[in-house]
C-alpha cells in the first residue's frame, strides 16, 4: 500500500531531520525515506528542492512565529500575553530552530527568513512589555533579554531541559513586573 502524505508532512519531517541531522542532513533522499515515499511523491508537491526549501521556511515562519504572535496579540492582558509567549517559546522545535540558525550563516535566503522570525518575535514581546512598562528603552531591553534567553537556550550544547528556558523567561517577566512596582 502506498504511503499518502500531505504537503505539511514534508515540512514536519524537515523539522525532524533538522533536529537530528542539522542542515547538512536535510536532503531530498533522507526526507523521502523519512516519509517512506518516492521522489515522485515529492515532485507532486514541489517543483524543485529550492522550491521546497522556500516553502518550508515560509511555513516555519508562519506556524512558529506569525500565527503564534497573532494569537498572543488577541489576549487583552499584557501579563497574560507574555505568559502565553513564554508557553509558545517553550514549545518551539528548539533543535530544529538551532539548525536553521546555523543554516542561516551559509544561505542568504535562510538568513532573511531567520532575521524576519527574530524581528517578529522581538516585536510581539516588545509590544507586550511596553503595554506594562510604557513605551521606551526599558521595554525594548527586556524584549532583547527575552530573545537572548531563547536564542542562547537553543544554541546551548548539550541541550538543556526546557524547564531552564521557562525559568529564564519567567525571571524576565518577573523583573518586568517588579520594575512596574518600583516605578510607581
Amino acid at each position: 500500500m502506498a504511503t499518502i502524505v500531505r504537503r505539511e508532512d514534508y515540512f514536519t519531517a524537515a523539522l525532524d531531520i533538522l533536529a537530528t541531522h542539522a542542515h547538512a542532513g536535510l536532503k531530498q533522499a533522507r526526507l523521502c525515506a523519512h516519509l517512506e515515499v518516492t521522489t515522485g511523491s515529492f515532485y507532486n508537491y514541489f517543483a524543485s528542492w529550492a522550491d521546497f526549501e522556500k516553502e518550508f521556511l515560509q511555513n516555519w515562519l508562519d506556524r512558529q512565529t506569525l500565527q503564534l504572535a497573532e494569537t498572543a496579540r488577541l489576549e487583552g492582558s499584557p501579563r497574560r500575553r507574555l505568559e502565553m509567549l513564554i508557553d509558545f517559546a517553550c514549545k518551539l522545535p528548539h533543535p530544529a530552530e538551532s539548525a536553521i540558525r546555523g543554516w542561516a550563516y551559509s544561505d542568504h535566503a535562510v538568513r532573511d527568513i531567520q532575521a524576519l522570525v527574530d524581528r517578529q518575535r522581538f516585536d510581539v514581546v516588545a509590544e507586550s512589555t511596553a503595554a506594562i512598562l510604557g513605551p521606551g528603552d526599558d521595554a525594548h531591553r527586556f524584549a532583547h533579554l527575552a530573545m537572548f534567553a531563547l536564542i542562547g537556550y537553543q544554541q546551548t550544547l548539550p541541550a538543556q531541559d526546557v524547564s531552564v528556558l521557562r525559568w529564564s523567561l519567567n525571571r524576565v517577566l518577573s523583573q518586568v513586573l517588579e520594575d512596574v512596582v518600583d516605578t510607581r
